[in-house]
């Protein structure tokens, strides 16, 4: 069992793989967090809260969560610091350390299992997704856009994940599971039930073009 410490940041978000986190870092346990990790490999933990507060008092995270690349980093006023981090692959906590005056965790990495033929679903997902963001544009008074989705159905499975809505632990449980269709169907499952949810809109301004890469970790829009 291959296992490494790292610092960890209980948020009231789950993060997922190649999900965009904007944070802004103002309480000091987390600024000297950031400065450590600016000075190794630009890496934390991120774990959604089981209990407690995400300001201020101790909390207690769930044992699943993900790791987040520092990408982008502004300093202003006060030591106060602007970050944008990325969702990379998942961990589970095996020991929390508290020795620091930030949470600490020995993690070991996970990946989903292997799946069968998913191309079908991931192309129902990818369409139930277009057809929602277009819905979602249009109501608002926005032209669509054109949309990157990851070809690779692990990658896209997260990358619907974190753009639906829901209650946090839904997610959680999305995040755990290793079971890529599962997610995939959950995903299908959310996206049709939002979708009949929303009031007609007038068609959009312009059709939305979608283009999918195997090598992208996240949806674009342009």
């Amino acid at each position: 069992m291959n296992t490494r410490r790292i610092p960890l940041f209980p948020l009231n978000v789950v993060l997922f793989p190649g999900m965009p986190l904007p944070l802004h870092i103002f309480e000091p346990r987390y600024q000297q967090m950031i400065r450590h990790c600016l000075e190794g490999d630009r890496q934390f933990g991120v774990c959604l809260i089981r209990s407690g507060e995400e300001v201020g008092g101790p909390a207690d995270p769930y044992s699943i969560g993900s790791l987040c690349e520092i990408v982008n980093v502004t300093e202003i006023e006060g030591g106060r610091v602007n970050l944008l981090g990325i969702g990379r692959e998942r961990f589970r906590v095996r020991r929390l350390f508290h020795s620091q005056p930030y949470l600490e965790g020995e993690v070991e990495l996970f990946a989903d299992d292997p799946s069968g033929q998913l191309e079908t679903l991931a192309a129902d997902v990818q369409a139930a997704a277009t057809r929602f963001i277009e819905r979602i544009l249009a109501l608002t008074g926005k032209p669509t856009r054109e949309l990157e989705f990851p070809g690779n159905p692990i990658d896209l499975s997260f990358v619907i994940a974190g753009l639906v809505q829901g209650p946090v632990e839904d997610h959680q449980e999305l995040l755990e599971t290793r079971d890529t269709e599962f997610r995939l169907r959950r995903d299908l499952e959310v996206l049709d039930r939002q979708y009949s949810q929303l009031p007609e809109a007038p068609p959009p301004r312009t059709q939305v073009a979608v283009r999918f890469r195997a090598t992208d970790d996240r949806i674009h829009l342009n």
